[in-house]
């Protein structure tokens, strides 16, 4: 049986990502965005492993989705609520076609992001699907009774990543170390799996909103909750923070002062580790990680750059066998773990660099000797706001200008001309946010604080004249 598919989904498209609010998604449009991916992929030859934030509207949309599935003969591998590494386990692990994830989109909390991957992990662009042209005059193959295919449910997931995770990375240097960690899993299914993953090893777990929301919750982490979580391992006297986002594909760090370390710093710690044993290497960044240029060619490292858009970085790596990837939204890739980013893995290599180091005994003091960017390049200071900096971080993010922006998960990097940038970000009071400037040149520097504390300066009073009028 076919059907002509009518619907335009260019009101879905999210920084080439497939998003919308349940009601923008809605149950008949999801079916027949399962049914389209199905097709794509093959039909009745195919498989798919599904997954899924706590949310209730991510479940409704997930399983309308599975059914569009289904109607087209593919076969889904259900893994219910599981983080996104789960899901890129099970990909491997299920010799599936492809996958797909619902999840809470960070800084717009009342949509949700569905991600495709392909069947080497590899996420799937919404152009390379859904793009109108690809679909205007398609036509649904749907099966016969006979053929339609099952929702075939996985209850151990996390239990088979947990064990292949430990076993392939060998983390004995860790069980001796007996590490205090604080972790805030954003209400989502983090909680279920890292954690026990880190205790298994000997650590001293504490966890913050780990668990299951009710209705549609704030976006996650938040200034506010980055705040708690950094006053938290300070009080708690912890060695290290982490702060994932709902759906475990980007995560943060907090050193044992509550001072957030910056992507870039993870990055060359990361690629230091993979660098053992090696005499040269190849790594993926995006462009805005220029900053790391002269320290990667002192250590015998090249560097291509990328485009930051889904996918991009991890099917460069595939191409040119890259050792390592990571961007600045706090997405490290692994290419013999995974082919998208890892969180847990890069916690754990993380760990166990630090674990190695015979000369530093706190986070603070080894991650300082791997800042290696040049002082002179950054200015910086701090604004207080008078209205809240989730809004205002919303506002710089989902603006329409000229520019690049970036989701750093505590603020927002603003990519100007000549690979010149300003980052917008959280600090442990809630209301006042810190600006950082980059650029090689002093006048440019100094032109570009003027023009963002101005930005700044526009959407607060916007957001605070609004409040007062109400």
């Amino acid at each position: 049986m076919n059907s002509e598919i009518v619907y335009d989904f260019s009101h879905l498209y999210r920084k080439n990502r497939l998003a919308g609010t349940a009601s923008e998604l809605s149950p008949e449009i999801a079916s027949t965005l399962g049914a389209i991916l199905g097709e794509y992929l093959g039909g009745e030859e195919a498989v798919v492993v599904s997954a899924r934030d706590f949310r209730k509207d991510t479940r409704m949309i997930s399983r309308a989705f599975n059914a569009g599935l289904i109607s087209v003969g593919t076969t889904v591998f259900e893994l219910h609520a599981c983080s996104l590494p789960v899901l890129q386990f099970a990909i491997r692990r299920f010799s599936a076609h492809a996958g797909v994830h619902f999840a809470a989109a960070h800084r717009s909390p009342e949509k949700i992001n569905v991600r495709m991957f392909d069947q080497t992990g590899v996420e799937l662009p919404f152009s390379e699907i859904f793009a109108k042209e690809k679909i205007q005059n398609k036509k649904i193959k749907r099966a016969t009774p006979d053929k339609i295919a099952d929702i075939l449910s996985v209850q151990q997931a996390n239990d088979l990543y947990r064990a292949a995770i430990s076993s392939a990375l060998g983390m004995d240097v860790l069980r001796e170390q007996n590490f205090s960690i604080v972790m805030d899993c954003a209400l989502g299914p983090v909680a279920e799996i890292f954690p026990n993953v880190l205790a298994e090893l000997g650590f001293n777990i504490l966890t913050l909103n780990s668990y299951k929301p009710e209705g549609i919750p704030e976006s996650l982490p938040s200034p506010n909750s980055l705040s708690i979580l950094s006053r938290t391992v300070v009080a708690a006297k912890a060695d290290l923070g982490i702060a994932f986002d709902p759906s475990g594909s980007r995560v943060l760090y907090i050193d044992e002062n509550g001072k957030i370390i910056e992507s870039y710093i993870i990055a060359t710690i990361l690629t230091e580790h993979k660098m053992i044993g090696r005499d040269k290497g190849l790594v993926i960044l995006t462009d805005t990680l220029w900053t790391l240029e002269n320290w990667l060619k002192e250590n015998n490292i090249s560097v291509k750059y990328s485009h930051d858009t889904p996918g991009e970085i991890s099917r460069s790596m595939q191409f040119n066998r890259a050792i390592f990837g990571a961007n600045e939204q706090g997405n490290y890739i692994h290419p013999t773990i995974s082919n998208e980013s890892e969180p847990f893995a890069s916690t754990l290599l993380l760990l166990s660099a630090f674990a190695r180091n015979e000369k530093h005994r706190y986070i603070s003091s080894f991650v300082e000797e791997k800042d290696i960017i040049e002082k002179t390049l950054i200015e910086e200071t701090t604004y207080s706001l008078f209205s809240n900096a989730e809004y205002l971080f919303k506002k710089l993010y989902e603006a329409d200008n000229e520019y690049k922006t970036i989701n750093t998960l505590h603020g927002v990097k603003i990519i100007e001309e000549n690979n010149s940038w300003c980052h917008i970000q959280t600090t442990i009071v809630p209301n006042k946010v810190a600006i950082k400037i980059c650029a090689k040149d002093k006048d440019v520097r100094t032109k570009l604080m003027e023009k963002t504390i101005q930005l700044v300066e526009s959407i607060d009073n916007e957001h605070s004249d609004s409040v007062q009028f109400l």
